[in-house]
């Protein structure tokens, strides 16, 4: 979650609009939503930006700083885990980060007692 944070953060202008949400789906998975309305990433780039250490700006005169490991290690994390995140993204409009968590399918859900 941090590093999906600090992602908006660093690549929204004053002004811009973050924002984060969750809710369970048709399929009672939990799905986490961090939408921003920064710069944006091209689809061409997409795979670039969730490659270790792949940044999409890669120049020395780059705008934003970092090592381009933040997105590639929150899709690791949340893959081993059984999850997944997807990215939705328009360069000058936004970037949607989503993660969906898998549902209670199958598992028996803890009692509001314990």
């Amino acid at each position: 979650m941090i590093n999906l944070l600090s992602n908006a953060v660093k690549f929204t202008e004053r002004g811009g609009t973050i924002s984060v949400t969750a809710q369970n789906d048709q399929l009672d998975s939990v799905v986490l939503t961090v939408s921003d309305t920064g710069i944006g990433i091209a689809e061409e780039d997409l795979a670039q930006a969730l490659m270790p250490f792949g940044q999409v700006d890669s120049t020395l005169s780059r705008r934003h700083e970092g090592t381009g490991l933040g997105l590639p290690l929150t899709k690791s994390l949340v893959e081993l885990h059984g999850d997944t995140l997807s990215v939705d993204s328009n360069v000058g409009v936004g970037t949607s980060v989503i993660v969906r968590f898998p549902g209670w399918r199958g598992v028996e859900r803890p009692s509001a007692a314990e």
